[in-house]
């Protein structure tokens, strides 16, 4: 059995502290700038340094989140503060984007990267092309389940996330935020719309639809210890110092029982924040929150609420009992009511509650427990009736002094071993070091006191005397574990002379340390391509799944067609597909379009897991089989057309996917960036540009609907309080859902604009439309020839926006 590294997140250097003293193997952290926690407290290249040197000596590894998509005009800069990071000795580099990898490989090939979740890498291909590119570890997407994380090969390192926040969409797919408030995740910034209220089409209520519970895989570490995983990831950098120490303290537990094949159950990892728990993908299951704040330790149900009291009903597992000063939640349907419990409660037994004698049990552990709590003037008012409502135990005062003692500890999950070895070198005191850290390095140094021994004129200092200050570690996490001492002990020296030369063994040691991870730094100068590519044709490309489409469609130089859902609804399914359909689709397409003047590409889903894979493969060969032999439009970082959620943001980027033809850059870019990328491309002729229809601004793998809610078809759209109508469709998969922008992006005005710049491939996203859709190619093409027909575009798009642009 392995027992995974424990990594937890870091938001300041209050923070770090706690981490280390609840027992984190490892630790990630951001700068200022480039991480996925903007909002964060986050840390100067000083506190870096700092932060850095402070794990390394309690032998925890500092990774540091450099997450983010960046800009064409960022790269200089962000590659040299990569080189500022490298120098101070991080232990690795969380990255999205691609063309960052490309120039750490360039430029810091001994710089660690680890693949951030936000690379989305859910298959065994893009896991394939990341080793290939010199990538340590993969952080797995939170959707992979265990049985595909099993069957995963690879010689880099895997981690999963295993306790926090779960975000609705796949990371790294998610544009809700940067199309509907201006703020992007995959630039730091998210909004999180995600914890709003939506309604379906067809029901009335809201609810937390794309608010999924946090994840806890607490209950699953010797699952995951019997996997390939090397490391389980704590989510939080903005949460609090207690969530930090409890949710980290209890993982260690669990984890150092493990050892010795003991499993652990835990309720205080309830007692901080968290949206209810679930065990996610991981175990094939998901929730939605059911608010979108803290909801706590579930504990019973309110069996009588009167007017002085309310007497709770508490489940049986539960052990940990309220007390006066503790938060409760009372949760009823959409209805809630919290208060501080401000007497101590009555533990009595149902028989003795439904006898009207509520005496006090002594054993706690008994079954059939009620709890009755006094109503005092401060918490005598509630909107509802709370008969037959949740309870949750929301604040737990006593993990105050809990937390405190961890803040406090001062010693790390690993510390450090020490040899000492004392002696006198012409009568002055000798020390010497020798420290062996957790990666088996090892360190050594010696110092010398600047006062002689001397004949005693009272009493001489014993070597005992000497052993005792010299076993005193000052707070330091090392472990002596041999003290060698070679004086006879018939001499004189005062004690502070040998406890001042402790002190500068122990600085020393900690200055080697910290040198032994340290390079030196490289200053690196980019230079820029220049687009020297001659004036292009424009073309236009269109993406369907609409055979109609096929066969109207004139004037295009690419059709991309993607194979629709046969059943479309908002029902879940996971089941073997259906290869007669796909291949059926497939060839009605190719012979519709067999002597049409565009060239026909299929593509396939973004999000594509191995059993995915393997399906469209097998429709791949059978139809080659046919003679229908089609190129692939695919976000496995090998294919040759590349859709806009491959996320190329810059020109480095393009220069790592030099396999494809077609590039289609993000559409959260805005017009300066387009230009800035333009302006540097060695060959503008590969790129392509979405200037038409509603974009993806979320894949899941969650369902919207649970229980009996998917008994029931639903229109197909959410709707947001502005009562803006997001179009929703299900994935050839079954499985994975798509939320599509409610208004289309629409670059008519500036297509000349880009054409002008060097840009002549342009996309018209057709998918999902009418039939007579076809015809925004004709008004495109009319556009690039000068004449912009917004009427005519307004009869097949009535909602447009530029969005970023």
């Amino acid at each position: 059995m392995r027992i995974p590294e424990l990594l937890a997140p870091v938001g300041s250097m209050e923070h770090l502290k706690v981490a280390i003293n609840a027992g984190a193997s490892s630790v990630y952290l951001s700068g200022k700038n480039y991480g996925a926690r903007k909002f964060a407290e986050n840390f100067t290249i000083e506190e870096i340094t700092e932060a850095v040197n402070i794990a390394h000596m309690h032998n925890v590894k500092a990774y540091i989140t450099v997450n983010t998509l960046i800009k064409e005009n960022e790269l200089e800069n962000v590659i040299n503060y990569l080189s500022k990071l490298y120098s101070i000795g991080v232990d690795a580099v969380l990255i999205q984007d691609l063309g960052l990898i490309e120039l750490i490989n360039e430029y810091l090939p001994d710089l660690k990267v680890h693949a951030s979740t936000q690379l989305t890498c859910e298959n065994q291909l893009k896991l394939d092309y990341l080793e290939s590119k010199g990538i340590r570890r993969v952080v797995l997407p939170r959707e992979m389940r265990k049985e595909e994380i099993e069957n995963l090969k690879t010689n880099m390192e895997l981690e999963i996330f295993a306790h926090g926040a779960l975000c609705y969409s796949y990371s790294g797919q998610c544009l809700m935020s940067s199309f509907k408030g201006g703020r992007s995740g995959n630039r730091g910034t998210c909004a999180q719309p995600c914890r709003q209220k939506y309604r379906i089409d067809g029901i009335k209520k809201q609810d937390y639809y794309l608010s999924p519970c946090d994840l806890s895989l607490f209950n699953q570490l010797k699952e995951i210890a019997n996997l390939n995983i090397s490391c389980i990831k704590i989510e939080g950098r903005m949460r609090s110092k207690e969530y930090l120490a409890i949710v980290v303290s209890n993982y260690r537990k669990a984890l150092n029982k493990l050892k010795s094949r003991k499993e652990t159950k835990s309720e205080e990892i309830s007692l901080v924040f968290n949206r209810g728990f679930t065990e996610g993908q991981f175990s094939s299951t998901s929730q939605r929150s059911i608010r979108s704040g803290h909801i706590g330790l579930k504990i019973g149900r309110v069996i009588r609420s009167g007017k002085n009291q309310i007497a709770i009903r508490l489940h049986d597992h539960i052990q940990t009992m309220p007390e006066k000063g503790d938060g409760l939640l009372i949760v009823k349907n959409d209805n809630d009511y919290g208060f501080e419990i401000s007497q101590n409660p009555i533990i009595t037994t149902l028989n003795h509650f439904n006898s009207g004698k509520n005496k006090q049990v002594k054993d706690l552990t008994r079954k059939n427990k009620v709890m009755i709590v006094k109503k005092v003037w401060q918490n005598k008012k509630s909107d509802f009736n709370l008969n037959e409502s949740e309870v949750y135990l929301t604040k737990r005062n006593s993990l105050t002094k809990r937390v405190k003692e961890i803040e406090n500890k001062g010693s790390s999950y690993v510390k450090s071993k020490l040899m000492l070895t004392f002696s006198l070198k012409n009568k002055f005191p000798h020390l010497k070091g020798r420290l062996t850290l957790a990666n088996h390095k090892v360190i050594e140094a010696e110092v010398t006191g600047d006062k002689a021994f001397e004949k005693p004129l009272r009493k001489s200092v014993s070597r005992e005397t000497i052993a005792k200050q010299l076993s005193k570690t000052d707070n330091y996490p090392y472990e002596i574990v041999q003290t060698n001492i070679n004086y006879d002990g018939t001499l004189f020296i005062p004690i502070s002379k040998i406890n001042e030369l402790r002190r500068n063994l122990f600085e020393k040691l900690e200055s080697e340390v910290i040198s032994s991870y340290r390079h030196k730094i490289k200053k690196i100068k980019l230079s820029h391509a220049e687009n020297n590519a001659t004036e292009k044709e424009a073309c236009i490309s269109f993406y369907t799944n609409n055979l109609k489409h096929l066969e109207n469609l004139e004037g295009v130089k690419r059709v991309y067609l993607e194979i629709p859902p046969q059943d479309d609804s908002l029902v879940y399914s996971d089941e073997d597909y259906n290869l007669n359909y796909m291949v059926s689709f497939i060839r009605s397409a190719c012979e519709i379009s067999h002597d049409k003047d565009y060239e026909l590409i299929w593509k396939w889903p973004d999000i594509t897991h191995d059993k995915l894979i393997r399906a469209l493969n097998k429709v791949r060969g059978i139809l080659n089989k046919m003679h229908y032999s089609l190129p692939i439009m695919s976000d496995n970082f090998n294919g040759d057309y590349a859709f806009y959620s491959t996320n190329i943001t810059n020109t480095e980027t393009i220069r790592s996917l030099r396999n494809y033809k077609i590039l289609t850059l993000s559409p959260e870019l805005r017009k300066g960036d387009y230009e800035n990328i333009i302006m540097h491309c060695e060959c503008p002729e590969r790129l392509e540009l979405l200037v038409q229809g509603n974009v993806e601004l979320m894949k899941t793998r969650y369902s919207l609907l649970y229980g009996k809610e998917q008994k029931k078809n639903y229109g197909n759209f959410l709707i947001d309080k502005n009562r803006n109508r997001y179009p929703i469709h299900k994935s050839i998969s079954g499985e994975e859902l798509v939320i599509f922008d409610s208004d289309e992006l629409s670059l008519i005005d500036e297509i000349n604009g880009l054409k002008n710049l060097g840009y002549s491939n342009f996309s018209i996203d057709g998918r999902y439309k009418e039939d007579d859709y076809c015809n925004m190619v004709n008004i495109y093409r009319e556009a690039l020839n000068g004449n912009v027909n917004k009427k005519e575009l307004e009869k097949y798009s009535s909602k447009n926006t530029t969005a970023n642009f």
